[in-house]
């Protein structure tokens, strides 16, 4: 699955570093799925996750106090130290947080006088990063509390009322995988197969914001959304609408938006979210292009 990644970001004083902010380094699409890719890059499909060995469980260290001591130093002593473990070559592995949803792996030397941050990959190409992230950071909502905190957004319905499957998707207007979601998804919208609740955000570019304002305020939302997407520029990765923030409802709604996003861990668009057949909440991260499976999987609204 591809998706658009979140790109604001914090730096850690003094020390240069960036963490994701709504985000950790394990909540992240790139690492999650796997695929190597920097904020401003298009991920890479998702690894099959049944091809990977389970990898083998970190052994965990108490800090030296050369890194903690430079660790403070550096970034003022705002950034704590979650877990320390065992990394290749000699290094210090990291797991620290400078509050709720801003974690990060970092590396050092044990004697403290170097301090990283990066993915470290093996020969083999695994990402050990990312492993490490997945067992030693915080994890992020998953489907259900996400979907129980929809009530905090703001959307609008694109398609059929009488639509006997709904679906959620956390939309930008620049973003290209949305745009093919939208595409993919706009004969089973127009069949009146499934209706979509969009949660309009602005994050990806520097009018995203703006544009998204302009969906939300407009008469028809679902109308401004198909003047977005139905003239996309698929090479500037940009949509077509024009952005207004005339109207400042429309941009708190998308601010609100965004704070749920990065509240709920969510590092990119698409986000899609639906019950099953069986009422469970699913997760989709990022563009499936297989429109088909997903509406199948989506249970009949009762």
């Amino acid at each position: 699955m591809v998706f658009s990644l979140l790109r604001r970001t914090t730096g850690l004083s003094a020390l240069g570093l960036t963490l994701a902010v709504g985000t950790s380094l394990a909540a992240l699409p790139a690492l999650a799925d796997q695929a190597a890719t920097t904020a401003t890059d298009k991920a890479a499909p998702a690894a099959d996750a049944t091809a990977a060995a389970t990898p083998a469980p970190l052994k965990t260290i108490d800090a030296p106090a050369p890194v903690q001591a430079t660790l403070d130093k550096l970034t003022n002593g705002s950034t704590k130290i979650l877990k320390a473990f065992e990394a290749p070559n000699g290094l210090i592995g990291l797991a620290v947080t400078m509050g709720p949803q801003k974690n990060a792996i970092l590396y050092a030397t044990p004697d403290g006088k170097y301090m990283m941050q990066g993915m470290i990959f093996d020969a083999d190409g695994q990402n050990l990063t990312q492993i490490e992230a997945q067992q030693v950071l915080p994890q992020p909502p998953g489907a259900a509390e996400n979907f129980a905190s929809l009530d905090k957004t703001h959307s609008f319905v694109w398609g059929k009322a009488s639509a006997s499957k709904e679906m959620w998707i956390l939309f930008d207007p620049n973003c290209i995988y949305c745009h093919k979601t939208y595409e993919a998804l706009k004969p089973a919208v127009k069949a009146g197969k499934v209706k979509v609740h969009v949660i309009q955000a602005g994050f990806l570019k520097q009018d995203s914001l703006a544009k998204a304002a302009a969906i939300l305020s407009a008469k028809d939302p679902a109308a401004a959304l198909a003047t977005d997407e139905e003239k996309f520029d698929e090479a500037k990765e940009e949509g077509a609408i024009k952005g207004d923030t005339s109207n400042a409802d429309a941009v708190a709604e998308v601010k609100k938006n965004n704070e749920w996003m990065q509240a709920q861990g969510i590092g990119g668009t698409p986000y899609i979210l639906f019950k099953d057949s069986d009422g469970k909440p699913q997760e989709v991260k990022g563009y499936d292009s297989d429109i088909d499976g997903l509406l199948a999987k989506i249970g009949t609204a009762s």
